[in-house]
């Protein structure tokens, strides 16, 4: 194959990849558009059911994480990162401070309650700042805003100047068990030496998992 040809070939081939994967990001986006509202609680008095589209623009729902502690927080990347961030990077730390084995059953969700601005490139970008564990979702604002209900987050908007706006952040971080039962919450000021200690009770409650 000549150069040209080859650059030519591989071009295409890129070009493909970048079509196919904004096809699925936005069929993700509209699935979770038309998702049914409410979603179920499953009994909890607090979390319950989501669906969400992942940073890698994959439809994602809460059963997909059974057999995982997840620590749920939700914010905003706009959001100052002496609050948010610093949650954020809280809970990477406290889950990678359990050791490998124990890391490897709990996962720091980040959800946004910004999804107007905070696409799924924008929150991979993000959670990047925050190393391997961190997992970021968005969906549609319907969607959103039904999930943060659930999970007792806020969804409130503060207009700013010139059209700019800040979404309240979480106060809290829900903490639901491998089997999707809520296991109680930490405040969103948690150190990751608390969230370790916290995670390391419960998970020895539950027979080391």
């Amino acid at each position: 194959m000549m150069r040209n040809e080859r650059d030519r070939f591989f071009m295409l081939v890129g070009l493909a990849i970048v079509v196919v994967s904004s096809i699925f990001g936005y069929l993700g986006y509209r699935w979770s558009d038309s998702a049914p509202v409410p979603l179920t609680s499953y009994g909890n008095p607090v979390g319950g059911s989501f669906r969400m589209v992942n940073g890698a623009d994959g439809s994602v729902l809460d059963t997909d994480f059974r057999g995982r502690w997840m620590l749920v927080y939700f914010g905003s990347t706009h959001c100052p990162d002496t609050v948010c961030g610093a949650t954020v990077k809280a809970m990477a730390e406290g889950v990678e401070a359990l050791g490998h084995d124990r890391a490897r059953l709990a996962v720091p969700i980040f959800i946004t309650l910004d999804p107007m601005r905070d696409t799924s490139d924008v929150l991979r970008t993000y959670a990047l700042r925050y190393g391997s564990h961190v997992t970021v979702m968005t969906a549609s604002p319907k969607m959103v805003e039904a999930v943060a209900k659930e999970y007792h987050a806020p969804y409130v908007r503060h207009e700013g100047e010139n059209g700019d706006y800040t979404m309240e952040p979480a106060t809290q971080i829900v903490i639901m068990s491998p089997t999707g039962r809520y296991e109680g919450s930490l405040p969103a000021t948690a150190t990751a030496a608390e969230i370790t200690a916290r995670m390391t009770e419960l998970m020895n409650a539950q027979g080391g998992h």
